[in-house]
């Protein structure tokens, strides 16, 4: 079994990597300022709700929610109607939420850092998972529904 750094995890790295780049100083170049910023409080909220949604639904329909235990049932309704991983996505949107809030921009290094290692890494690994479990019923879903969005 390959155990990975669990997402959330990589989440909070990235957050803490915002935060300290901010505090310190170090994030010089403002891209954003104003009443834009507070469109970042929006991103936050959506970007918590998408994976707590996701997670209701697996709990849902008894399918786990460890990235690195085999899948059980393949979830197809809710955000995962439009999105493969919107539990991914939302924490990607968290991470946007947060770089907007502080406007610099180095802020939006981290959400690329994320996206680079769930879409490199965490999501690759899951989805050869979900081929080698559900195979044509899992091809099908890749056709109808995008990675991200």
């Amino acid at each position: 079994m390959r155990k990975i750094l669990l997402p959330p995890v990589m989440l909070v790295l990235c957050l803490i990597g915002i935060v300290t780049v901010n505090y310190f100083g170090l994030a010089n170049i403002i891209l954003l300022s104003g009443p834009v910023k507070f469109i970042g409080y929006a991103l936050i909220a959506l970007g918590i709700f998408l994976p707590i949604w996701g997670a209701r639904l697996f709990h849902q329909h008894k399918t786990n929610l460890i990235p690195y235990k085999n899948p059980d049932k393949i979830v197809t309704i809710g955000p995962f109607g439009f999105s493969r991983n919107p539990m991914y996505l939302g924490m990607l949107v968290v991470l946007l939420g947060v770089a907007v809030r502080y406007g610099t921009a180095l802020s939006f290094l981290f959400p690329v850092i994320y996206f680079s290692v769930a879409n490199g890494w965490y999501i690759p690994f899951e989805e050869d998972r979900m081929q080698d479990a559900f195979g044509d019923e899992f091809t099908a879903y890749k056709a109808k529904v995008r990675r991200w969005l």
